[in-house]
């Protein structure tokens, strides 16, 4: 009888761990291959014309792979506080504050400045936009007025690894250094004068940082964007400017992760 229990604990043991080590069913080995689930929610009242807020996520699945479950939770932890909350019920209790927020701040201020209107404006979506080999780029579009002469807007990006589930940065793609660093600022600057001829002389002439770590990817292309402000006035919006493939090659590290897309038959 011991020897039976014995058995059936040493199964029941290995049936865990078997269980556990196939906790992920399926190898992503391809971005194009990954499937997505959607996650949204809304608050405009019909008798409140000026509470609008609006969330849209579309995220990988849950579950599949470690990598994919890394990403998921580096997206959404702004709307997690990095805790086990899922998602959806994350995003419902973000819009529930900022209504409640809302409704307390107009009373306030309704009693003490006649006439004045309060709104709030609050979008917020994260989608991929662009899925290929082992890269997975995602784009946070946001937008909030709270008042004033206007709104602030803001894009940014993330760009993911798929072999190690991590955001790739600009060290991990360049071989990054003062001079990289030099050219690189050069040729956004004179990738801006050529889209943005117009507009090239309202730049900011100090502290102007066009290496800023906000980037995305094509498929033969790196893409800088920029924040209302940050290069220039807010007439110029959300500038964005695109470096070929080829302009960068030099600079880039033959065992990272872009050049390893772009040139896989070239690597030596």
């Amino acid at each position: 009888m011991k020897n039976i229990r014995s058995l059936l604990v040493v199964v029941a043991i290995s049936l865990l761990v078997f269980a556990c080590h196939n906790k992920y069913t399926d190898d992503i080995i391809d971005a194009k291959d990954i499937e997505f689930e959607e996650f949204s929610t809304s608050r405009f009242p019909e008798f409140d014309a000026n509470l609008e807020v609006a969330i849209y996520f579309k995220l990988p699945k849950t579950g599949v792979n470690e990598k994919l479950d890394s990403i998921y939770a580096d997206l959404v932890a702004f709307y997690t506080d990095s805790s086990k909350r899922e998602i959806q019920s994350g995003i419902e209790m973000f819009a529930d504050s900022i209504e409640a927020e809302y409704y307390t701040n107009k009373e306030d201020i309704g009693a003490d400045i006649s006439g004045f209107i309060y709104a709030v404006n609050y979008y917020d979506s994260i989608y991929p936009v662009f899925a290929d080999g082992n890269l997975l780029a995602y784009l946070n579009g946001h937008y909030e007025y709270q008042g004033g002469a206007h709104g602030l807007s803001a894009t940014t990006y993330s760009v993911y690894n798929l072999a190690t589930g991590k955001r790739i940065t600009e060290d991990d793609i360049f071989l990054m250094n003062d001079t990289t660093l030099k050219v690189l600022s050069d040729m956004i600057e004179e990738a801006f004068g050529v889209e943005y001829s117009s507009e090239i002389d309202d730049l900011w002439e100090d502290d102007v940082n066009y290496v800023n770590g906000n980037f995305c990817i094509s498929a033969d292309s790196l893409y800088y964007q920029y924040q209302p402000y940050e290069i220039g006035p807010y007439a110029m919006g959300m500038p964005r400017v695109a470096l070929h493939k080829d302009s960068v090659k030099s600079f880039l590290k033959k065992d990272g992760p872009l050049y390893e897309y772009w040139y896989p038959e070239k690597k030596k």
